[in-house]
């Protein structure tokens, strides 16, 4: 497999200005709690969470240093919730170092992941000390908490749906609860902070849930395209889930290979490796990359048209960015 670096969204005063922030609260010598937080934080991803927060607040007229603590904030949830995804879907690695769950054990990974949640609604709150009015810090952790619990759902649905073929509308909707709302936290927390009115939060709304459905399939074809990003390839295999180049391979294919993609999604007894091959060939030899890659393009373009009614600028135009192919999808 190639090896392909993933963009990192942040730029790179963003990135130093969360990542000190980070190291403030959590430095190189923490221990018990803290350990397995800091280790799940650092080194940072792509930073997309904080990105987010802070081009969403700065779009609608807010400012860096009262968003600042909910950048953290929603960094510390998404973590928290890839913590607690790497034991479910039993993978070894994230971000390119093993998983915590490997390094401390799964009962003191959960316990790390569940001790992110609550970092980040402390910080989350704190923005109310940097300046917020008390109203919006509220409303965000509404949002937040909206926001979460919209994951939580479509992961019940992810698992429901492992071991077989399910329809490609069922799984977009499920993508868009699972990674648009993941995006949505941080588009939310961020505008709702900035003080953004209904038309400013719809318009967000709009733009994450596309966007995160765009970014959902682009992780999915990362198994099938010669990327890798810190995480096993072998995964979704592993672990029977449905993801949409498969589903459209299904679609396209002739009977006999439909079922050789459904017993495939269905077993657990031949190596992984070997059920990896015989997915991937499959989907090349059905064009399900290139489809669902086409279908990532059709939601990218209705995130870019969603900000239209943003107010124009730097930071509408930074958000807008990441719609552009090639960037983040």
């Amino acid at each position: 497999m190639t090896e392909i670096d993933v963009p990192r969204v942040a730029d790179r005063e963003l990135a130093a200005i969360v990542g000190a922030e980070v190291e403030d609260r959590w430095p190189n010598d923490v221990s018990g709690l803290d350990e397995i937080v800091r280790y799940g934080l650092v080194p940072f991803g792509k930073m997309m969470g904080p990105w987010l927060v802070t081009h969403s607040a700065l779009a609608v007229g807010g400012d860096l240093p009262t968003v600042l603590p909910a950048a953290v904030a929603v960094e510390c949830v998404q973590v928290g919730a890839m913590m607690h995804d790497d034991i479910i879907d039993d993978d070894g690695e994230r971000r390119s170092k093993p998983a915590a769950h490997t390094v401390y054990g799964q009962p003191t990974a959960i316990v790390g992941g569940d001790g992110l949640f609550f970092h980040g609604f402390a910080a989350l709150a704190e923005c109310q000390e940097a300046g917020a009015p008390a109203e919006r810090v509220a409303q965000a952790l509404v949002v937040l908490s909206k926001a979460g619990l919209r994951i939580g759902d479509a992961a019940i649905r992810e698992i429901r749906m492992s071991r077989e073929v399910c329809s490609v509308d069922d799984y977009l909707g499920m993508i868009a609860d699972k990674s648009g709302a993941l995006l949505w936290m941080a588009c939310g927390v961020g505008a709702t902070l900035g003080g953004g009115n209904d038309k400013d939060l719809r318009a967000l709304s709009q733009y994450s849930d596309r966007l995160g459905i765009a970014y959902q399939i682009r992780d999915d074809l990362m198994a099938y395209d010669g990327t890798r990003a810190g995480k096993p390839n072998v995964s979704d295999v592993r672990n029977g889930r449905p993801t949409l180049p498969v589903l459209l391979a299904h679609e396209r294919a002739p009977v006999a290979e439909q079922q050789h993609i459904e017993r495939l999604l269905a077993d657990t007894a031949v190596p992984v490796e070997e059920r990896y091959a015989a997915m991937a060939r499959l989907v090349h030899d059905h064009d399900g990359v290139a489809a669902a890659r086409e279908v990532s393009h059709r939601y990218v373009d209705m995130a870019a048209a969603a900000l239209e009614s943003l107010p124009p600028g730097v930071h509408r135009d930074a958000l807008a960015d990441l719609t552009v192919p090639g960037r983040l999808v």
